[in-house]
């Protein structure tokens, strides 16, 4: 046999075994993962009892328990079949804005009395915050009793769950619950902290959440917030549980690890950029020592820019197409992204479920699915963790909008760089990075479709064009570089 007809027969054994990888990866996201999570032997992703990799694939789902059980199953139902295995919630809602805080589905309050005693009616304004205040050692169990059924479900679905017991709110105000956490101080906020822990000391599938849009610079707590945060932080960590990680969301461009206080003792290392600069804070998340998960919680969300329509909260920086920010920031932190609607959060009436399918739904379908076909756990961000420097030319630095992210497997079988709409030009790739003969794809992010380009070899710089606008108005494309030869090399193995 020639070399010519080998890597024709290469080329065929290949697309046969991508083609079985495909099926498989679908099958793969079917089932229900087999909770709780832990971290792979590499510390860079998570896990399930299976070993099993989990990619966070979530959904920003704020205030999904003030509606009623049949809304929440829509909502999962909608989530799971675009591919997503995880929400992000509170366990007791606070803002105005949003849909009828404190009360979840079925009208119960998540505490019976006041701090004086007296009976609490849900009412969120105070004369007197430290008498009227709820007192967060008085539950009501029907409140919880939701919360339970809904934790089932969604475990029963394979949905993780990031659950904030207290979120504290921006700059301690409406938002939040940091003036009630005040008003109750660290003695029942201890309690509280263990009572949640002990209620879901069995449910495998939390992961727990502190802060909320304060807690780093130039928002950071004063020592009585840092008081009342730590006494709940550690009433939570003093039970044995099934869930043991814990994660952050402090005041914007600032990852989990970044918290004085707390910043130690977060287990899965979050990135939050309300400017959209989740490069260089996910590459940050990424290369942090000691060395564990990372994953973008939060970015600009969909239609919450000028495209918003109205939304409660604008965020100027939520320019169309949104998916970039996703697409960078899972390439930059490998762990995954939480992705969001400014039309769902809220569960505002009606108006959520007329946002579920949108282009960036759509568009984030086509994400989930795609890391789900690769094997995105073995990817290493460009220029950290002793991956080389992929991108040669035509990518400016992470701060700006036209960088080119791009990860690729340490075997060099495989590798994905998304270049963004404002990225002009040619692209230039080290295919030194690579594992023999190679195959370029594009692979439209709003379609899942690919085109193909050709083969390279795994030598010098290979130049690539770009297609132009992807079927949206934009231009944004996801460059798929794998290697034949890796198969061979590893007896047949998928890459």
């Amino acid at each position: 046999m020639n070399g010519l007809q080998q890597i024709c027969l290469q080329q065929i054994l290949y697309a046969l075994l991508v083609s079985v990888s495909t099926i498989s990866a679908a099958q793969g996201a079917a089932s229900v993962a087999a909770f709780p999570v832990v971290y792979a032997p590499n510390r860079r992703y998570l896990q399930d009892q299976n070993g099993v990799p989990f990619p966070i694939l979530g959904r920003a789902s704020w205030y999904l328990i003030s509606r009623p059980m049949a809304d929440i199953q829509t909502y999962v139902g909608d989530s799971v079949a675009r591919g997503y295995d995880a929400v992000e919630m509170n366990a007791i809602d606070h803002w105005s804005g949003a849909n009828n805080p404190p009360f979840n589905g079925d009208g119960n309050a998540p505490f019976l009395k006041r701090l004086d005693g007296g009976s609490w009616n849900g009412a969120l304004g105070y004369a007197n915050i430290a008498n009227e205040a709820p007192d967060f050692t008085t539950p009501n169990e029907a409140y919880w009793a939701a919360m339970d059924a809904f934790l089932d479900y969604a475990q029963s679905q394979g949905m993780l769950v990031f659950l904030f017991p207290s979120y504290v709110g921006y700059a301690g105000g409406d938002q939040g619950w940091m003036q009630e956490m005040l008003a109750n101080g660290p003695t029942r906020m201890h309690d509280y902290g263990v009572w949640i822990a002990n209620r879901y000391k069995d449910q495998k599938n939390l992961v727990w959440m502190v802060g909320g849009d304060m807690g780093t610079g130039p928002i950071v707590f004063n020592p009585a917030q840092t008081a009342v945060e730590n006494a709940l932080l550690t009433g939570i960590q003093s039970v044995a549980r099934q869930s043991l990680y814990f994660s952050a969301e402090w005041q914007s461009e600032s990852i989990g690890t970044d918290q004085s206080s707390f910043g130690t003792s977060m287990t899965l290392n979050s990135v939050y950029s309300w400017t959209g600069q989740v490069n260089p804070h996910a590459r940050r998340a990424y290369a942090h020592t000691p060395v564990e998960p990372a994953f973008l919680l939060e970015e600009p969300y969909d239609q919450e820019g000028p495209d918003g329509g109205g939304t409660t909260i604008a965020n100027p920086n939520a320019t169309q197409p949104v998916r970039r920010f996703q697409w960078w920031g899972w390439l930059d932190a490998i762990g995954g992204y939480i992705s969001g609607n400014g039309h769902v959060w809220p569960f505002l009436g009606n108006e959520w479920s007329g946002h579920l399918d949108t282009q960036g739904a759509r568009d984030m379908a086509q994400l989930n699915a795609f890391i789900r076909s690769i094997a995105w756990y073995q990817l290493v961000p460009s220029g950290l963790g002793g991956m080389k420097t992929l991108i040669t030319s035509g990518s400016s630095t992470e701060n700006n909008a036209d960088f080119v992210a791009a990860a690729a497997t340490p075997s060099g079988s495989l590798l994905v760089a998304y270049v963004p709409p404002a990225h002009t030009g040619t692209l230039g790739v080290d295919m030194t990075a690579m594992n023999g003969l190679a195959r370029a794809r594009w692979f439209n992010p709003t379609s899942g479709a690919y085109t193909a380009i050709g083969s390279y070899p795994n030598t010098g710089t290979a130049v690539f064009t770009p297609l132009g606008n992807n079927g949206t108005g934009f231009s944004d494309w996801v460059l798929v570089i794998d290697s034949s030869d890796a198969i061979f090399a590893n007896g047949f193995e998928l890459p």
